[in-house]
């Protein structure tokens, strides 16, 4: 078959990170993946038919890129099984890393652009993720004469009436195109629930310090055991006197930050509170990610939960802070360390509420 005559193909590239957990915002409200099921071949066979009314080329192939679920490997999933069965599906798998973060997800996608476009394969593709990351790769994807449309999830909110997508990739498309509502709402639900009501989870009794005590006599009455008060407890009770604060020298005219060349963004005089309007939407951001994972959580589950305190799985953490940035105009912002503190104390006080 000629190069020409293969040209006359489109592909889809689907990042099914950027895919469930925007969907996921939609149908529960937070982008916690578990919160949400899937019927894969009606979302894929959506997906196809709402791209093919977008062009008169012939479909080539859905290209899934999906992170492995085992750290450190590419061990298929039953949703991946189920997925690289479906027909005119290739999947291609990352990894997960310590921090339960995914890897090599992007780099498979720009290098499938790249590679598409130069050996001629198709002359049109819809990609489907929002990644700033994928930029330079549509831009030489473009140089080889290949168009590339984003082919997103619908937000009306956003400036661009898509969900979480880099502005620098929204610019260089050469369409920005919204994959139908009802497409997403006919393949992904809300995750049933796995427990009817919250269930109390058995929490190590901690052994108290040992203390000098007499056996007591048969039928005698038990004193209480006694504890020592250790040094912690007694410096909290009587803290010490702060030392006298040394003489301040005459502190410089307050300058504030115009403009940064490398951020892009303008700096907040003193006193600047940047996440102040972020700490506001914490207690909802939580409550909603809590209630949807404990509705698709099992007993198992939380117990395993609760056993990794104070430490929180990537999974649930990175859907904590994607949740809050969700609420400001930057999808890449990065939030203060306090604000990530906070988040985080306030998911545990959540959690504690329901078990």
């Amino acid at each position: 078959m000629s190069r020409l005559a293969r040209s006359d193909r489109h592909a889809i590239l689907v990042d099914a990170g950027y895919l469930l957990a925007s969907s996921a915002q939609i149908i529960v409200g937070t982008s916690l993946r578990r919160a949400v099921a899937v019927s894969w071949e009606r979302l894929v066979s959506g997906i196809k038919e709402s791209a093919a009314a977008h062009t008169d080329t012939r479909l080539l192939r859905v290209f899934w890129y999906d992170a492995a679920n085992t750290l450190g490997g590419r061990a298929l999933s039953e949703e991946h099984n189920l997925v690289s069965l479906l027909p005119d599906v290739k999947l291609r798998l990352g990894r997960v890393n310590n921090e339960g973060a995914q890897k090599g997800v992007d780099t498979r996608i720009a290098l499938d652009l790249v590679n598409l476009a130069l050996q001629g394969a198709v002359s049109e593709i819809f990609l489907v993720s929002g990644d700033d990351d994928l930029t330079e790769a549509v831009d030489m994807a473009q140089d080889y004469g290949v168009r590339v449309s984003l082919f997103n999830v619908p937000n009306d909110d956003a400036r661009i009436g898509v969900h979480a997508t880099a502005m620098n990739l929204a610019r260089v498309a050469d369409d920005r195109l919204r994959i139908p509502t009802e497409t997403i709402r006919s393949a992904i639900t809300p995750s049933p629930r796995q427990r009817t009501e919250p269930v109390p989870v058995a929490v190590p009794v901690p052994v108290p310090d040992p203390v000098a005590e007499v056996a007591p006599q048969d039928d005698a009455p038990v004193a209480p055991r006694l504890r020592i008060p250790t040094p912690s407890d007694v410096a909290r009770l009587h803290p010490a006197p702060a030392p006298p604060a040394p003489p301040s020298p005459a502190a410089p005219p307050a300058v504030s930050l115009a403009w940064s060349s490398s951020s892009g963004n303008a700096g907040g005089g003193p006193g600047h509170d940047p996440d102040a309007d972020l700490r506001a939407v914490i207690p909802d951001v939580v409550r909603t990610v809590v209630r949807n994972w404990l509705d698709s959580a099992t007993q198992a589950d939380v117990e395993a939960l609760v056993a990794t305190r104070p430490t929180i799985p990537g999974d649930i953490d990175s859907t904590l802070l994607n949740d809050l940035v969700a609420h400001s105009d930057d999808r890449y912002r990065v939030l203060q360390t306090e604000t990530r503190w906070q988040l985080r104390e306030a998911f545990w006080a959540e959690v504690d509420r329901h078990v």
